[in-house]
């Protein structure tokens, strides 16, 4: 709409500069008919007065020359005649109308026209044909006629100029305006509400603008941009969820091994409350046990068997594929899961875990707590594989201010931080800066994937943190997880 009202004015100001210089030019040309056609009336006049002016000189003098003025200035009604005086000494009978210093060195014997206002407003063409009869006082034959016609005919042009130049104002309004409109403003309309579609993430509504102008060309060029784009918006979705599906497979993969690996000491973990178990059943069918005894033995065998249904279910919950969701919890809680989770691996590698900091109670963090547990119990069963046995793991969750080469600017983030400790072989310079990368390991084929570590970088990448490691040959190994939060804790 505003293009079309820029295109409206330009051409309005173009049409008004057109219509006006050429009603100007008509006026001016009128004007110089006009003064022509007086021009050559007077030097008609003149043409013929002129050898009788003489006559009537020499015949009576200058009494006589002036009253022939006098009678053909009665005998003649268009143009007004009379004889004046250039000198000074002039009275206002003989004064000429034109001021005296426009008639100062007037050539005689030559006629000389001048147009004149006078004090009324009313203007008058006047000519002069100085004459000189020997007597030493310069006079001349002074012609006027009045400018009324001439200007009323200027007024008339005008006027009709301006009418004219309003109706093509006004045509040229309507006109411009419905071509604006259908032409330019009705397709840039619509190219503009595409482009905020297209912003908006809509790409398969067309943009329908009709002909074969520019206009049309860019809709055209538009949707078609646009049915590219949403080929390779779906291509990029499908790649995506692919991608995804790939890395929840991969995940859940990492999870079952760690499930087989847990296998051997959860049927360790078992044996014991399945013994008492098959004991007290036992003990109760052979009948020889009074009421009492018979009511301890079953509580004996319902406490093992909550016991067992408790691990194999902590082993179900870990081992399902559940979808990611973040909410608020409480990381020491998540880690006492794992441990728990871990406790027959544990028992198994007679290893010593400990947790030596925890974070206050009631501190929360947004995490999706199946996706972290699995990170810590990869961490941990790394700890625990680090040595052949007797391992010792030192756990500390804090709160803090840290940074990493991974945030843009190196920003400092309010976070809190999980560190998992071993007194392990620890890992060498040359290959700490690939723990991270897929299925890369230090351990023999068929010991390990190489993907628990660049799942876990994976995951807490997702949770906008990232991880560290500190490692020395013979020492042992500091992995780290930073976690942002978003209020001051």
């Amino acid at each position: 709409m505003k293009l079309t009202l820029k295109i409206i004015v330009l051409f309005l100001v173009v049409v008004c500069g057109l219509v006006g210089v050429s009603g100007y030019l008509s006026v001016q040309r009128e004007v110089d008919f006009f003064e022509v056609e007086m021009t050559a009336r007077h030097g008609r006049l003149v043409a013929t007065v002129e050898p009788m002016l003489r006559d009537a000189w020499s015949s009576a003098g200058r009494g006589g020359m002036l009253q022939f003025v006098a009678r053909i200035a009665g005998d003649e009604q268009q143009v007004r005649i009379r004889w004046v005086w250039l000198d000074e000494t002039a009275d206002d009978a003989t004064r000429p109308v034109a001021p005296r210093q426009s008639l100062a060195g007037l050539p005689t014997n030559r006629l000389t026209s001048v147009p004149v206002r006078e004090t009324d407003g009313a203007g008058l063409y006047c000519s002069y044909f100085p004459v000189e009869f020997g007597d030493g006082r310069l006079g001349a034959l002074e012609m006027s006629e009045s400018l009324a016609r001439r200007d009323q005919y200027t007024q008339d042009t005008i006027i009709r100029t301006i009418l004219l130049m309003g109706a093509l104002i006004a045509a040229a309004v309507l006109l411009v305006a419905f071509a604006g409109l259908r032409l330019i403003g009705q397709p840039l309309q619509a190219l503009i509400q595409k482009t905020q579609q297209v912003a908006g993430g809509e790409l398969r509504t067309p943009v329908i603008v009709g002909g074969s102008d520019e206009l049309a060309q860019l809709a055209t060029a538009l949707n078609q941009m646009c049915e590219k784009l949403d080929t390779s918006q779906q291509a990029v979705q499908r790649e995506s969820a692919q991608r995804i599906e790939a890395m929840e497979q991969l995940r859940h993969g990492d999870r079952l091994k760690t499930v087989g690996r847990l296998a051997s000491g959860v049927a360790h973990e078992l044996g014991t409350p399945l013994n008492v178990v098959i004991g007290r059943a036992g003990l109760i069918a052979g009948g020889n046990l009074g009421a009492d005894d018979v009511n301890k033995s079953a509580k004996a065998i319902q406490t093992e068997a909550t016991r067992m249904t408790g691990i194999v279910q902590q082993l179900l919950n870990f081992a399902r594929r559940s979808t990611p969701k973040q909410t608020l919890c409480d990381l020491n809680h998540v880690i006492d899961l794992t441990i728990n989770l871990m406790e027959p691996i544990i028992k198994k590698k007679n290893a010593q875990v400990s947790i030596t900091e925890r974070l206050s109670a009631g501190i929360t963090v947004n995490i999706d707590a199946a996706q972290m547990q699995q990170v810590f119990s990869n961490l941990l069963m790394n700890a625990l594989l680090s040595r052949d046995a007797g391992v010792a793991v030192q756990i500390a969750t804090q709160r803090g201010d840290a940074s990493s080469s991974e945030l843009s600017g190196h920003q400092s983030r309010r976070c809190v931080s999980i560190t998992v400790t071993d007194n392990g072989t620890g890992i060498s310079d040359v290959d700490l800066p690939h723990v991270f990368e897929p299925f890369f390991t230090t351990r023999e084929i068929g010991q390990g994937t190489g993907l628990g570590l660049s799942i876990s970088h994976g995951i807490v990448s997702e949770h906008g943190g990232w991880m560290t490691v500190v490692s020395r040959l013979g020492e042992g190994t500091t992995f780290a997880v930073f976690l942002p939060v978003e209020v001051d804790l």
